[in-house]
């Protein structure tokens, strides 16, 4: 059995573990991508470190960071900030020994865009994050991007969820950032705020890598980081997420030439042996919507690059 941290508890203890509190809209604690996340943050090298989680979520991987990789303090925000109140409940029950090492940064933070936030990154040697990858479907300026290649949005992604947030990002704000182009604007801008903040500060970023991890790595180096992937899983696509952004930017590409420049990482098995475009794979979900797609899921460590 797993706990509400990803670690592995014995049958005698199941009655005794505490257990996380979490809301509707929080990622399962055996979620692949969360399990898949502390893999990697298991194989960072975080011991007597400090370390920054943007996106503290229901405070999972800060309690398994100190409790399992040994960090020395664990700073954490949220842009929704009842979760940086619920993360600091958690890690109180779950690792109460731990519990001081944990300094939430309180409010509603977007990256890391508040003077509490700045100055605590200032303090840190590793950044940690899992943040959205594609653009609100309600974006008005990707939708005329969807409309201008004639791809119809998916059933359901224009309902707001509670976790919408979770899932997407405003894709427009971020324009000004070249990988927003491939869904990374909310990450690079991330990476260019810590380059400014904390040049010296490593990343561990877990990533759904449907633009393929070739794109990724270049991402890192253009953003002055030498990446290294220290974890991986294929792993079911989310039903609740819209897969026409990729479609979009497959199509946009027709007849120009660069088809085979870029072309999403889908699969058709958990394997991950049948290898997928993102227009095949939602032709598949158009004729069976319920049809089983994956992609990989991949932690990615960036190192910074000397100026």
């Amino acid at each position: 059995m797993i706990d509400a941290t990803g670690s592995k508890i014995s049958p005698d203890q199941e009655t005794s573990e505490p257990t996380l509190e979490a809301p509707d809209f929080a990622f399962d604690p055996t979620d692949p991508w969360t399990q898949t996340f502390q893999q990697g943050l298991e194989r960072a090298d975080l011991k007597d470190k400090a370390v920054y989680e943007v996106g503290i979520g229901t405070g999972i991987n800060a309690a398994f960071v100190l409790r399992t990789c040994g960090a020395k303090a664990y700073y954490g925000s949220d842009l929704d900030p009842r979760l940086v109140e619920l993360a600091e409940r958690n890690i109180r029950s779950l690792s109460p020994e731990h519990a001081a090492r944990f300094h939430p940064v309180e409010g509603a933070v977007s990256l890391i865009d508040t003077e509490e936030a700045r100055a605590k990154i200032a303090k840190t040697d590793v950044v940690v994050a899992c943040i959205p990858q594609v653009g609100d479907p309600n974006d008005k300026r990707l939708s005329a991007f969807r409309d201008a290649q004639s791809v119809p949005l998916g059933e359901g992604a224009e309902a707001r969820a509670e976790d919408h947030i979770a899932h997407y990002y405003p894709w427009a704000m971020f324009d000004e950032y070249p990988y927003n182009s491939v869904g990374l604007g909310l990450n690079e801008a991330l990476l260019r705020r810590i380059r400014e903040h904390a040049p010296k500060a490593e990343v561990v970023m877990n990533f759904g890598a449907r633009v393929g991890t070739k794109i990724l790595f270049e991402f890192f180096e253009a953003n002055g980081f030498q990446p290294e992937k220290i974890a991986s899983r294929i792993v079911l696509q989310d039903a609740g997420t819209d897969i026409s952004f990729f479609v979009t930017l497959e199509k946009a590409l027709t007849g120009t030439g660069l088809e085979q420049e870029f072309v999403c990482k889908f699969f058709a098995d958990e394997n991950g042996q049948t290898p997928l475009s993102a227009c095949e794979a939602q032709a598949l979900a158009d004729k069976d919507p319920n049809v089983a797609l994956y992609h990989e899921v991949c932690v990615i460590r960036g190192r910074p690059i000397a100026a």
